[in-house]
């Protein structure tokens, strides 16, 4: 008996399986992420949807920005980021400022108000889960990091 054909078709089952484990491991992050920003959103302001959460994040990681940088990064239309922007300004979560080299342009800004609310905000997640992985090990830890680095790296390219 050929046992070669029957160890290949095991170890692409067990192959197959490995693959469907991750796809409903990463599915439940997704949701679990989803839910997270539903509730992020409301936190910051309860007009806000958590569409706006990555507009306002960019935002606040890089300091200042224009609308064409942001448009660029995340692939986003530039009348519905307009729209976004006024809403975050309404909400005194965002600023424009004439932009120094092109004064066609404006930077956004995050306002002191912006900062102080997303941080509360991220806050009690990060504490929350820092206590649930307080267990972990380190490696375990440095782990997570090295292979959520390489997901994201992979799931970029697609």
């Amino acid at each position: 008996m050929d046992t070669t054909n029957t160890d290949a078709s095991l170890c692409a089952k067990d192959r197959a399986d490995r693959y469907s484990l991750a796809e409903q491991e990463l599915f439940s992050l997704i949701a679990v992420t989803a839910r997270f920003k539903r509730e992020l959103a409301h936190r910051l302001n309860g007009q806000l949807t958590p569409g706006y959460l990555p507009v306002l994040g960019l935002i606040l990681r890089t300091g200042r920005i224009t609308q064409s940088e942001i448009c660029e990064k995340l692939l986003v239309d530039k009348a519905t980021l307009s729209r976004m922007v006024s809403k975050l300004e309404q909400l005194d979560l965002v600023v424009r400022e004439v932009n120094a080299e092109d004064r066609r342009a404006f930077d956004l800004l995050p306002t002191d108000h912006a900062k102080d609310r997303w941080h509360s905000g991220f806050e009690q997640w990060r504490r929350e889960l820092r206590s649930r992985m307080s267990n972990w090990a380190d490696d375990d830890l440095d782990t997570l990091v090295e292979l959520l680095g390489r997901l994201n790296l992979e799931i970029q390219a697609i």
